[in-house]
């Protein structure tokens, strides 16, 4: 069980890791290939767009053909997508293609690449649901939200350290990452689920049980990337810091959430006591409070704590709703389920970056204001179905 364990984490680790590593060079990159920051936000948002779709077609995939195959396909295919992406890079770097052409092929690879993302981590969740009990559920699931955290703090740190040898490094980790994860899955992973016979229903967002923790994930993910997104506008403006001071504060900040993640699940991991709708309740009054310490108190020390409860609450709801999510459908649907909830995941990427900054224009603590909003009404929201019964898989299943 602890080489499964170790397998999928890195799995998923290593998809987040080819996620966010090509966040903090592209818009260097962007310029010394003469484009603007718009065909930069056009390359990573039809990205997202790709994993939106794609996710619950991977997950659906997974349901059918076995988890094993889909995540050997995943890694496969990023290895492609980028090999192509990064090629596409050196050669517009080196003046071998220019204009429109590179800016289609470079949409074209990047779109590959979000296409073959969310294969790994529907299928990973899916697996981690094949081989835990009811009780196990939240453990597995806390492990796979910890690998989420770490490749969403060492994604751009990796970037960051391989710059210093060319801003094109990092893509080349990106494309050898995924080739290491192939063979660990492909030697350390057994083909666990064996395959029906019968197709097993597809799962509907709309199933009993499926829409709040999809309602929690869309908000949590959206509450992740509008930090990720205005904080550092919104830090600057409100604490009149240089853009060097910004930087180094929302990196440490950033930091903070990563760790307090990290630990928060890991936490979890060992000792996971709380139902999946107490982890959303406690999760979502942590994130109200990091929000209000954003909105309300305006100094550098708080600003730290904020950041810190904010990883806390958020590593209490990624296993909340990716758990309550698998315990509402059948074992034939743990892989529809996780594609659905990769899904939430993609779309959240599309909407926050662009509502945020638009939100941002209008006043700088709109963004924030929206997304605490949001979160009361979760809160709320929890409060009220908290001492309903849970339908899990056996009552399902019978």
């Amino acid at each position: 069980m602890a080489r499964i364990r170790f397998s999928v984490f890195f799995s998923v680790f290593v998809s987040m890791v080819a996620l966010m590593i090509i966040a903090p060079v592209m818009p260097s990159l962007i310029r010394e290939l003469g484009l603007s920051e718009v065909h930069s936000g056009i390359i990573i948002s039809l990205g997202s767009v790709a994993m939106a779709v794609m996710a619950p077609v991977w997950g659906r995939l997974s349901d059918l053909k076995g988890r094993k195959p889909v995540i050997l396909m995943g890694f496969i295919g990023m290895f492609i997508s980028y090999v192509i992406f990064t090629a596409t890079m050196y050669a517009g770097l080196h003046g071998a293609i220019e204009g429109g052409l590179l800016l289609g092929l470079l949409i074209a690879a990047r779109a590959m690449v979000g296409m073959f993302i969310p294969a790994v981590p529907s299928s990973a969740q899916a697996y981690m649901a094949d081989v835990t009990d009811e009780k196990g559920r939240s453990s597995g699931m806390a492990l796979i939200g910890a690998a989420n955290g770490l490749g969403l703090v060492l994604g751009p740190a990796i970037a960051a350290v391989f710059a210093f040898i060319g801003l094109i490094w990092p893509l080349y980790i990106g494309a050898l990452l995924p080739i290491i994860a192939f063979f660990v899955v492909l030697m350390l992973v057994p083909t666990h689920k064996q395959l029906n016979h019968i197709k097993p229903p597809k799962v509907s967002p709309f199933q009993r049980g499926i829409p709040l923790n999809l309602m929690a994930g869309m908000i949590t993910m959206l509450s992740i990337i509008t930090l990720q997104v205005v904080g550092g506008f919104y830090f600057q403006d409100q604490l009149a810091l240089t853009t060097q001071e910004t930087a180094r504060m929302v990196s440490i900040g950033l930091m903070l959430t990563g760790f307090a993640m990290i630990l928060t699940q890991g936490i979890q991991m060992k000792s996971s006591k709380l139902h999946p709708k107490q982890l959303l309740l406690i999760g979502s009054l942590l994130l109200l409070c990091s929000i209000a310490l954003f909105l309300f108190i305006n100094s550098l020390l708080s600003y730290y704590i904020a950041f810190s409860l904010f990883g806390v609450g958020a590593g209490l709801l990624m296993p909340g709703f990716m758990t309550g999510a698998s315990l509402a459908v059948s074992s034939e649907q743990q892989g529809g389920v996780a594609g659905l909830i990769a899904a939430v995941q993609g779309i959240s990427a599309v909407i926050a970056p662009i509502l945020s900054t638009m939100l941002y224009r209008l006043d700088k603590h709109v963004p924030f204001a929206i997304m605490g909003v949001l979160v009361l009404i979760l809160s709320i929201t929890m409060v009220t179905v908290l001492n309903k019964p849970t339908i899990s898989n056996s009552a399902i299943e019978k």
